[in-house]
């Protein structure tokens, strides 16, 4: 009986975060839509690869961490993710490598970037105030699960990871109501009477 109650216990708090987990994508994958950005969690930021600019080093798809620094952290040699301001990239967002030493200048730091592809061209310099993050590292996992999730069979299992977990949870409540209902109704049952006593003369 004990060992039921434990794999209950674990299965509930397992389905909880799992829960939790979902809601928490769902609202990444909303604010991803709406606002064209992703949101920052902790300094970290989730980005996916969408050209080949950074092979070998960074292959299409790969899904990427990166984490927001301070502007004398980022040195020669570190990938960065930055918005483009000029050029044919502008207003995209690229994860190039930072090939020369930074430069400061009037308090702003600013560096020079280039994508690790064989003949990629220099970028425009870029300074600090562009940049949302440094290259932490890459999860090959993540860029699987990130691709299921897009495909229509993935829409539809996660619909159903959805439906299945609020199902379970919604039954739980109901059960765990009922339970507590039961044992107040026992609580509040009045008790008969023990029947007195008379002596006898």
């Amino acid at each position: 009986m004990k060992r039921k109650t434990s794999v209950r216990k674990v299965f509930s708090v397992l389905s909880t975060i799992l829960l939790v987990a979902v809601i928490i994508l769902v609202i990444v994958i909303f604010i991803m839509r709406l606002t064209g950005h992703v949101p920052s969690v902790f300094g970290f930021t989730i980005y996916r690869v969408q050209t080949d600019s950074m092979e070998p080093t960074l292959l299409v798809g790969d899904v990427i961490i990166d984490k927001k620094v301070a502007p004398e952290d980022i040195k020669k040699g570190d990938i960065v993710t930055y918005d483009s301001l000029s050029g044919d990239l502008a207003g995209q967002t690229i994860t190039h490598r930072v090939v020369t030493d930074p430069e400061s200048r009037n308090g702003t730091y600013y560096y020079q970037t280039q994508g690790d592809k064989v003949g990629a061209e220099l970028d425009p310099v870029i300074s600090y105030d562009q940049i949302e993050g440094k290259f932490i590292r890459k999860i090959p996992w993540l860029n699987t699960l990130y691709s299921f999730f897009l495909s229509p069979y993935g829409l539809v299992t996660f619909i159903l990871i959805i439906l299945v977990l609020f199902g379970y949870e919604m039954i739980r409540l109901v059960v765990a109501y009922k339970s507590f209902d039961d044992k107040d109704d026992d609580y509040y049952e009045p008790k008969p009477k023990k029947p007195s006593k008379k002596r006898k003369k």
